[in-house]
């Protein structure tokens, strides 16, 4: 199971919007990861996130049997009480965050849920949380970090030599 962040999901949902590279990216990591049959988590904070955006793709995920939507539950909320204890403990409560604590909070809930249902992953463009997962030990990837497609890889030849 991985987890994608609202960021990830408007930009994997809305390719008119969308860099095509960053676009193909994401479209080869949704393909691989239906392939390797890894279910994508979308967490009920990020998925408010994405209808505020894009509230035409409320019905999307039902659709898809790769995306589960996974509600900030009593687990979640057990994670989420453990880490913002720890953050508050060290007299920090942001962390490395230069952001508004509901932001931060905001942060907590969607690791919290990742963590909960064991992700292997977090999906994220956004800096603040891909650093939060990151100190507490959970793999997190930007849209910049994936691989290229390697069928879209082209080589070149040189026809135009004479030899």
């Amino acid at each position: 199971m991985v987890v994608f962040d609202a960021g990830i999901l408007i930009s994997l949902l809305t390719p008119r919007t969308t860099e095509g590279h960053k676009k193909e990216r994401l479209d080869f990591l949704v393909r691989t990861l239906r392939q390797t049959r890894t279910k994508i988590l979308i967490p009920t904070p990020a998925l408010s996130e994405l209808l505020v955006h894009a509230p035409d793709l409320a019905d999307e995920f039902s659709r898809s049997s790769g995306f589960e939507v996974v509600p900030f539950d009593q687990r979640a909320a057990i994670e989420c009480a453990l880490s913002i204890r720890a953050a508050l403990s060290t007299g920090n409560k942001k962390g490395k965050q230069n952001a508004v604590w509901s932001k931060v909070k905001f942060d907590h809930q969607i690791v919290a849920i990742a963590r909960s249902r064991l992700a292997s992953c977090i999906y994220s463009d956004d800096k603040g949380l891909l650093s939060f997962a990151r100190s507490i030990g959970m793999n997190a990837m930007s849209s910049d970090e994936l691989p290229d497609d390697p069928d879209k890889a082209q080589g070149q030849l040189d026809l135009d030599n004479g030899s």
